[in-house]
């Protein structure tokens, strides 16, 4: 499930991009600070992309370590000035998901190279946990969280809404925990929205994308609701899903659009890869599924799909752009 949450880099601007490749860059820095060399390997992109897009780009406030710190002595700058609370928080966050993420994969099949990193890095997800309530985390909260997604698991919930709320509820949790602890353009509460809009469409975006290899292996609320005899996915099941990720990502949309021009740029950027990770590339449905369907990031839906009867975020029927396009599907 984790590694979805990125965006499309050619999508960005310059400085954006930028901004993004320092955030991983940061956040692999400060696992090695934190955890040891070997635990440059658990950087999640979902961690260092909810970072990049919730801070504020501000010289006073960002510590980010510079592009490329691996060979630039980031890890010894960071033992220098010393780790911020936030940062603390990213590099345990970061390591404690990996961990989460294994002992899940165990669950479903055990294979030997899911026990392999177990056993070499349970050292580093244990400290993690420690870590993440040493900076103030609810991490019993977050655990009663994933504890509801287990059990969604063990009783084969069908409804993709229902399964995937929890890891909603995850993402919206660790969004608000990182505004909380930087300068943010955004409140709390709407950081928790944009999270849990993230999350619902990273848990499902995943279960498009493994269709296929989780049918009678791992858990997917889709192949139950497709059935056995279904190895692919329905067209009409995935319209429906996309159609409820792509309401979810228009509401955060809205609040996104609230804090910045250079924000919706960004926002569109990450809505395209997560709609490419489902395999969704071509341009009339990215315009379909979308809640910004102009390619340049920066269009006003006028008429929206709703309008023609269709619950669905993006325009089918027409739209005009600020970039002086017009668009009718």
């Amino acid at each position: 499930m984790f590694g979805v949450l990125k965006p499309q880099r050619k999508l960005l601007s310059p400085t954006e991009s930028r901004r993004h490749m320092s955030a991983y860059c940061s956040l692999c820095g400060l696992l090695r600070n934190q955890y040891g060399l070997k635990s440059r390997m658990l950087v999640v992109h979902d961690i260092a992309t909810l970072w990049w897009l919730l801070e504020a780009p501000s010289s006073e406030n960002e510590q980010k370590l510079p592009i490329g710190n691996c060979v630039r002595g980031g890890a010894v700058k960071l033992r220098k000035r010393g780790v911020s609370e936030l940062q603390k928080f990213l590099a345990s966050m970061s390591t404690y998901t990996i961990g989460i993420k294994v002992k899940d994969d165990i669950t479903d099949d055990g294979n030997w190279k899911t026990r392999m990193v177990s056993w070499v890095y349970s050292g580093q997800f244990v400290k993690a946990r420690a870590d993440l309530i040493a900076v103030g985390f609810d991490v019993e909260y977050l655990e009663q969280i994933l504890s509801t997604q287990f059990d969604l698991e063990r009783k084969g919930e069908k409804d993709f809404k229902v399964a995937s709320a929890p890891t909603s509820q995850a993402y919206g949790l660790v969004a608000r925990e990182i505004v909380k602890r930087c300068h943010s353009h955004f409140t709390e509460e709407q950081a928790q929205q944009v999270g849990e809009s993230l999350g619902r469409a990273v848990y499902l975006t995943d279960a498009i994308r493994d269709f296929s290899q989780d049918q009678e292996i791992s858990f997917n609320p889709l192949c139950i609701e497709a059935g056995p005899k279904n190895h692919t996915l329905p067209p009409d099941l995935k319209d429906k899903v996309l159609t409820y990720v792509g309401s979810h990502l228009s509401e955060a949309g809205i609040f996104v659009a609230q804090v910045g021009e250079e924000l919706k740029r960004s926002w569109h950027a990450v809505e395209r890869s997560l709609l490419a990770a489902a395999g969704i590339n071509d341009q009339k449905s990215v315009t379909l599924y979308s809640s910004c369907c102009i390619p340049c990031g920066d269009g006003a839906i006028i008429v929206d799909g709703d309008e023609c009867g269709k619950a669905i975020s993006g325009c089918i029927c027409g739209s005009i752009c600020c970039c002086f396009a017009c668009n009718c599907m």
